[in-house]
């Protein structure tokens, strides 16, 4: 195995940023390699390169050796080394969907450990397929195995990218299709259907990150569907809410469309609701619409109080810190300092070292745009590279459009530190772009 290749295994199984292997770098260092060593920032530009195959010099090759060999456990253990690549994605999301509540990462890997050693899933799995397969009728049992399926997918796309889970995605609502064809019970059908329409939402947000514009829009029809037959109005809802980050950066739309959903939802959903209201903030504040943002995050903030986030799959992710960040971003972008300050606060206090990856794009990007508008460029760059590092990990659309705003900031800055993460972001940022579905 290849350096390059044992510096990422050691990452993945240790749940490491790269900022974190450099302080255990540091740690295996004697005092006088350490007193010779670059700042922990430097040092982290370089171990990035290093993942990349670039060339490792004398110094760093023997801190990586006694690293390697300290951890040497990682490489060991067959089943350590490849849980997450061994479980199958279905297995897992219905291990972590009976849960129904937030899954760190940390907590991920030992259910994935779980999911692979266990007969556990077997049971439901098999009613599952004699009801695809054979002459039985779906039960009850059999779509609440689909449903809690549907929750798990839900919260693994916090930690896989799209591509790792949007084919186990696709065959989940197939089965899911196959069964509403056959099923003559209109309780379960209902079931089925809300079911058939809280994947597509998510399938259609998949298809769209892998910049397949069709498929997405196609995705985004089957829940009309679906909903409409359920007389499932979240879900709709939610459907229009995810097309405010698919407009191709024109935010006008992006507030006429938030506000649709707002108003076809109603109150029936606070979380839902309260996710449609901050996206209107954010876009209204994009826009350049102090006051619009201002109302709407403001709502957001009183219906978010009462809102239970695990009523539906599609705002598990609408966490305290996530929901910090959206008020953050709309705080600091239409210069309400003192509470973009507090909204800081509470998304500082909210985070780990197991937080979910995509919500680190998303989040540490925030941070990053307030900090540096309150005057703290080195901070700001700090945050801009941990978003930086879990956007590349998760080749998540998302990421790439907020540190594109970050970047865009940080032009106006003469700071060493904000000039050489230009350039970093340059030499990463993929230059495809994803589609506009106006």
């Amino acid at each position: 195995m290849e350096l390059a290749e044992k510096i990422r295994l050691l990452r993945k199984r240790k749940i490491w940023s790269q900022r974190f292997l450099v302080k255990e770098m540091r740690d295996v260092a004697t005092p006088s390699e350490r007193a010779q060593l670059s700042s922990i920032d430097s040092m982290t530009r370089r171990v990035r390169a290093h993942q990349r195959g670039e060339p490792v010099g004398t110094v760093y090759a023997e801190l990586y050796r006694r690293l390697l060999a300290k951890y040497s456990e990682v490489f060991e253990s067959p089943l350590v080394a490849s849980t997450e690549d061994l479980v199958d994605p279905l297995v897992l999301a219905w291990t972590v969907g009976r849960l129904n509540q937030r899954v760190d990462r940390r907590t991920l890997l030992q259910l994935a450990a779980v999911a692979v050693a266990g007969p556990a899933a077997l049971e439901p799995a098999e009613r599952l397929m004699r009801a695809l397969t054979g002459p039985n009728r779906p039960d009850s049992e059999t779509v609440k195995h689909l449903e809690d399926r549907t929750r798990g997918l839900h919260r693994l796309e916090e930690h896989w990218p799209a591509k790792k889970l949007y084919p186990s995605l696709l065959i989940h609502i197939g089965e899911i299709s196959a069964l509403l064809e056959t099923n003559r019970s209109e309780e379960l059908r209902q079931r089925l259907a809300v079911t058939a329409a809280e994947s597509a939402v998510l399938a259609s947000w998949f298809a769209w990150e892998l910049g397949d514009g069709a498929r997405a829009e196609e995705q985004a029809r089957l829940v009309g569907i679906a909903a409409k037959q359920a007389d499932d109005v979240a879900s709709a809802a939610c459907m229009t809410g995810y097309q405010t980050y698919m407009t191709g950066g024109n935010h006008r739309v992006g507030v006429n469309l938030a506000s649709t959903a707002v108003d076809r939802l109603g109150d029936g959903d606070p979380a839902t609701r309260a996710w449609l209201l901050a996206r209107k903030g954010e876009e209204s504040a994009l826009l350049g619409d102090k006051r619009g943002a201002l109302a709407a995050i403001r709502e957001a903030e009183e219906v978010y109080e009462g809102a239970n986030i695990n009523v539906r799959p599609w705002t598990c992710f609408l966490d305290r810190a996530r929901f910090a960040s959206m008020t953050l971003s709309v705080y600091s972008r239409i210069g309400e300092e003192e509470r973009a300050m507090e909204a800081s606060d509470r998304v500082a206090a909210s985070m780990g070292p197991n937080t979910e990856i995509k919500k680190l794009c998303v989040v540490q990007a925030d941070m990053a745009l307030a900090h540096f508008r309150l005057g703290d460029v080195s901070e700001a760059v700090r945050y801009a590279r941990s978003s930086l590092e879990a956007t590349t990990a998760m080749a998540a659309p998302l990421g790439w459009g907020r540190l594109d705003h970050v970047v865009g900031e940080l032009s106006g800055s003469k700071a060493q530190s904000a000039g050489q993460f230009r350039i970093e972001y340059a030499a990463t940022r993929p230059k495809t772009e994803p589609p506009s579905l106006l």
